[in-house]
């Protein structure tokens, strides 16, 4: 800025030397001096006041620059957290499935082990089959097992249970439970009192044959009287009523291995 005022000076120093310059023409040349000096100036603080403003600029870019790769590796952190919990999900839904899947062969596998050992019964006498929640169920009609009110297995019943035992005894992953069924007719006789104490009766007597004589692990079976509380026939008829009166032996799966994975985080 003082170079260029020095250097407007001396022009016009120069040109009153060497020629006569009029007073009026000297004063135009000095305003003119002043007019350019005062643009000059008024230049140069607009520079310096976008210098300032691209500095501040650059600076505040620079934050939003920081700011934008904070948040990027916030936000990358969370979606990796995200993505190993689905990947956990998938593989803890991947492991139920194939869990399930095997439990479900394991059962059909059972089923057809004890329809080859019962195959010399009718279906009249009993029945076997996987229901829709997933356990076989082995229904023995009351005349295979026992005579009218009587707990006392028959011969042929035994022999049902004997080549039924020889299933289940080789089956230490499920879970059996011995379910006494009677018709509506009432009962007493003896120490039994109603239907309630003659199925309990039958089912306990299974119980003891399957666990005691023919091999199944005690620890794996239970026995329950139902009575005639769960029919699945009419009662109105002879036929319903014989269909009511049986055994049924419920086979499920374990579910311990289910358990854990489910129990797991």
């Amino acid at each position: 800025m003082k170079k260029f005022n020095l250097f407007f000076l001396f022009i016009i120093a120069s040109m009153m030397l060497s020629s006569c310059v009029s007073k009026k023409k000297y004063m135009a040349l000095n305003a003119r001096y002043n007019d350019l000096n005062a643009s000059y100036n008024g230049l140069d603080s607009s520079m310096k006041a976008l210098n300032a403003s691209y500095q501040q600029l650059d600076l505040r870019k620079q934050e939003i620059e920081q700011m934008s790769e904070a948040e990027l590796r916030k936000l990358n952190t969370r979606l990796q957290a995200e993505l190993a919990a689905l990947e956990n999900s998938n593989k803890r839904v991947a492991e139920l499935q194939s869990t399930l899947q095997r439990q479900k062969q394991a059962q059909q596998q059972l089923l057809d082990n004890i329809r080859k050992a019962l195959v010399d019964f009718n279906n009249t006498e009993l029945s076997a089959e996987i229901r829709s929640d997933g356990k076989v169920y082995v229904s023995l009609s009351e005349k295979l097992l026992f005579k009218s009110g009587k707990y006392d297995v028959d011969p042929k019943g035994k022999l049902a249970l004997q080549k039924l035992g020889e299933v289940l005894s080789k089956q230490p992953d499920i879970d059996i439970l011995v379910e006494g069924h009677t018709d509506t007719v009432p009962f007493k006789r003896g120490e039994l009192r109603d239907n309630m104490d003659l199925s309990v009766m039958r089912a306990t007597t299974i119980v003891h044959l399957l666990s005691k004589e023919y091999g199944v692990n005690p620890k794996q079976i239970v026995a329950s009287g139902r009575g005639e509380y769960f029919p699945v026939a009419e009662n109105a008829t002879s036929e319903g009523r014989a269909t009511n009166r049986r055994t049924e032996i419920i086979l499920s799966p374990k579910l311990s291995d289910l358990y854990k994975l489910l129990s797991q985080n």
